[in-house]
């Protein structure tokens, strides 16, 4: 029985209690959580990783003297592209069952008030997949109401959520990002909205595209346009479970535009579904803001640190609507490529112009005057573009250093990329700031096992990425062995990469892998596969003699699903000593054919985007680098005024820091 990577976009539920922001957000395996009491107006406050003091190691600057190939990756990783998961093509390869439909259904009978039926839900808690029993409590021209059985709601609560789901957002959405699969699985353009228990204790709710394919492929699908709620703590008549409904609507619209679309865009598209909607932000912005120097392009895993991401994200896409309006937002929620490339392309495709320098504005152009509004917030500097018009109630940022001693020694630092540092300097009199960047950084923690060439499986959501090599086994009678070197870093229980072999290149047959497993709590996985993470490098040798005398294929292949992922699987230094062969990578992709996968050095070029900002006279400055990231700086401050430097990195494809140090003489 194959059971298939289950597609989950969630929002977070939060509340406002006086001037208190009462949100605490966790993100696993794409599910997103809230904290919410019951029984007391007023939740804790949440904890930011910034109020405990940790020590940590002095960072380096990374300059090599001599000429650095760290380009090639990069103009490697820009000319890949990551192919989305197609669950159905992926049944017909493993299971061999190629005649499953797309739908269950073209048509639907009407449904009737009263009616029961069994649906799949999820218990976080439990990290399992069971049936519920639920009966249709309301119906409008495009939802379906269900309530599991043993579940009390308030009646007037439910018909007001789900009216106002009917009359505004159903249509506010649809009229600015688009159209879900409709009448999609099943035939049908009602969604089902589930109002559930059990689904974990901090558990709001969830859209999971698992659902939106055939039982066949999925056997936990529920084969409907589908939300899912959590009775345990959702309350229907609470703001919050409105701005969910949206912020989970617009994830299913962009799964039927996008489906493997970065989690950091799609859930910042989503937070700004709710504000379209009317609906506040829930003070994830605030947290955002509060810690500014977090990767604005990732979505990390951990529980306890997806909050200020989802104020990030919002934060952006909201700039992103003020700054280029309702168009260029739906050129870029309608692009096929994904995060900062979708970005690129939006701009590009309006043609948008920067008036201050006469050039086509970039994704990191815009990124950098993004990173400028939330520490100005003010429409009077330059041409009013660093405010949020759609967005005034945003909460302007502050230093993140500040430097009152003038002249300074070197100041060592890092930041993320896509980060932000917010250096403040109040220092009178005439100065030069020296900044120096480094001009490389990692694109993985761990470097290739042998030399300088490995093959990385890339990553990203709900994606399929494969390596092939055609071998010739027809001289080969004896024990038949593979072998190669491996790290990973994969979605535990999540997120599985296979080593498979095919005798016609059309079915593929899994092999057991030493470090792998057949454990499948989630029901994401189609067999044997690689999930977590591996200490350091290991050595894995599989035995493939009952293909001794055939010619076949093997294949490694990454399924990721949504939301999150691990930095994927490093390959290198492969040998099949019966048969010949043996590559470790360097001088070539040693017969090899990789979609999404990439030949890559552990090396990129590091960049970097500076602005300064004087409080004299409001001014905001762009300061140009140097091919080798560097800067002069002029500074004359006066007593009393005060300079912000603002520093970010901007190499993308890494998780990688970028450091740099700064000098005030």
């Amino acid at each position: 029985m194959e059971k298939k990577s289950s597609t989950t976009a969630v929002i977070v539920g939060a509340i406002i209690a006086l001037c208190c922001v009462c949100v605490l957000v966790a993100g696993i395996a794409g599910y997103g959580y809230f904290t919410y009491n019951q029984s007391s107006p007023i939740t804790e406050l949440p904890i930011f990783p910034g109020n405990t003091t940790t020590s940590t190691p002095e960072p380096e600057i990374a300059r090599p003297y001599t000429a650095s190939d760290s380009g090639d990756t990069l103009e490697v990783l820009k000319h890949t592209i990551v192919p989305s998961g197609r669950q159905s093509e992926q049944a017909c390869r493993f299971t061999g069952n190629c005649d499953i439909p797309e739908v269950m259904a073209t048509s639907a009978l009407p449904r009737e008030m009263g009616e029961t039926s069994t649906f799949w839900v999820t218990d976080l808690d439990a990290n399992e997949n069971k049936q519920v029993e639920a009966t249709l409590q309301y119906i409008t021209p495009h939802v379906y109401f269900w309530v599991q059985n043993d579940i009390s709601y308030d009646t007037q609560e439910m018909k007001d959520l789900i009216d106002t789901f009917e009359n505004k957002i159903y249509p506010t959405n649809r009229e600015f990002f688009g159209s879900e699969w409709s009448p999609g699985i099943d035939g049908d353009e009602h969604i089902y909205i589930l109002y559930s228990g059990g689904l974990g204790s901090t558990v709001a709710g969830y859209f999971s595209s698992a659902d939106l394919v055939h039982p066949l492929v999925n056997e936990f699908s529920n084969a409907h346009e589908m939300f899912l709620f959590n009775a345990d703590n959702t309350p229907l008549g609470e703001e919050s479970t409105y701005g969910v409904l949206a912020h989970e609507f617009q994830h299913m619209i962009h799964w039927n535009l996008d489906a493997n679309e970065s989690t950091w865009m799609n859930e910042g598209l989503s937070e700004l579904a709710a504000l379209l909607n009317g609906y506040n932000p829930g003070g994830f912005d605030w947290l955002y803001i509060s810690q500014p120097d977090l990767q604005l392009n990732d979505w990390p895993s951990e529980q306890g640190t997806t909050s200020p991401h989802y104020g990030a994200s919002f934060l952006f896409t909201t700039y992103f609507l003020d700054r280029f309006g309702e168009n260029a937002t739906q050129a870029l929620i309608k692009d096929s490529a994904n995060g900062f490339d979708s970005v690129d392309n939006a701009l590009k495709q309006i043609n948008a112009i920067d008036p201050a320098t006469g050039q086509l504005i970039s994704a990191d152009d815009f990124f950098m005057d993004w990173a400028v509004t939330n520490l100005t917030l003010d429409a009077s500097i330059g041409d009013g573009r660093y405010i949020y018009k759609n967005y005034p109630e945003a909460t302007r940022g502050s230093a993140t250093e500040t430097i009152i001693n003038c002249p300074q020694e070197p100041l060592t630092r890092d930041v993320h990329q896509y980060g932000v540092d917010y250096i403040a300097i109040e220092c009178a009199g005439d100065f030069t700031l020296s900044f120096t960047g480094s001009t490389v950084t990692k694109l993985l923690p761990v470097n290739p096992n042998s030399g300088a060439y490995a093959f990385w499986s890339n990553k990203g959501d709900e994606s399929d990425m494969t390596l092939t090599r055609e071998f010739d086994f027809t001289n080969v009678s004896g024990p038949l062995e593979i072998s190669y070197q491996t790290w990973f870093d994969i979605e535990k229980d999540w997120d599985y990469l296979y080593l498979e072999v095919s005798e016609d290149g059309k079915s593929w047959q899994i092999m057991s892998t030493p470090s792998g497993t057949a454990d499948d709590p989630m029901g994401n996985s189609y067999g044997w596969g690689y999930t977590g993470a591996t200490n350091g490098w290991v050595e894995e040798t599989v035995d493939l003699s009952q293909y001794a005398g055939k010619k076949v294929f093997v294949r490694f292949e990454y399924i990721t699903d949504a939301a999150t992922n691990g930095e994927g699987l490093l390959l290198d230094d492969v040998a099949v000593e019966a048969a010949g062969y043996r590559s470790d990578f360097e001088a070539d992709d040693g017969g090899w054919a990789a979609e999404g996968f990439a030949r890559v050095q552990n090396i990129l070029p590091q960049t970097f985007r500076l602005a300064l900002l004087l409080t004299s006279n409001s001014s905001v400055k762009m300061i140009p680098l140097n091919a080798d990231q560097t800067a002069q700086i002029p500074l004359s401050l006066k007593p009393g005024e005060k300079a912000f430097l603002v520093v970010s990195g901007t190499t993308r494809f890494t998780r990688e820091l970028g450091t740099y140090q700064i000098e005030i003489k």
